[in-house]
């Protein structure tokens, strides 16, 4: 398990009276960063909410935020991540995060990683099984959306996936909208 500074300040929660020396010793880090920490932490702690942060559950939830909100905002809805550092300011957690527009970049990457690796061994994991032999009930739903041109999308409602219609060569559109191939 890796180590986390939210245990440092749990361990002041417990027991206000221990020593940095003590403290140094239980959570085995050398006693001059154990006070700087501390120092940090009593910088930060300035209210309730700060408080909560800098516990365990606060830390567990800022990570949930943060990734939750890079994946939402920034992968599913075309945020750059200058928007999203912006935002992160002011939600003001940057005194508690470091989120810079570079760091962000690099959780993109990551989560984009992830999610490929992800959908590789689910793919897989698919092939594998007897669900890919049986047939696939699917309820979809048809629209069509204008970007450059006119394109129809096709949906999946239950699953979410999207089908799109590419359009062929030698596929042209006729008046009234009936295509024909030449």
């Amino acid at each position: 398990m890796s180590f986390s500074w939210s245990n440092l300040f749990s361990k002041r929660e417990e027991d206000r009276t221990k020593s940095v020396r003590r403290l140094s010793s239980e959570l085995g880090k050398p006693k001059s960063t154990v006070h700087y920490q501390m120092q940090k932490q009593d910088n930060r702690v300035k209210d309730e909410t700060t408080r909560f942060f800098e516990s365990e559950a606060g830390e567990s939830f800022l990570k949930r935020l943060i990734i939750s909100t890079l994946y939402t905002f920034c992968l599913k809805g075309g945020v750059g991540a200058g928007r999203a550092h912006e935002f992160f300011e002011r939600i003001q957690i940057q005194t508690h995060a470091g989120l810079s527009e570079s760091s962000i970049l690099r959780i993109l990457e990551e989560i984009e990683e992830l999610l490929l690796k992800y959908k590789e061994l689910q793919e897989s994991d698919l092939k594998e099984s007897s669900a890919s032999r049986t047939e696939l009930e699917v309820v979809l739903g048809i629209d069509e959306t204008w970007l450059d041109e006119m394109v129809l999308v096709c949906q999946d409602l239950r699953s979410g996936y999207l089908f799109l219609k590419k359009k062929h060569r030698s596929e042209t559109q006729r008046r009234g909208g009936q295509n024909y191939k030449s």
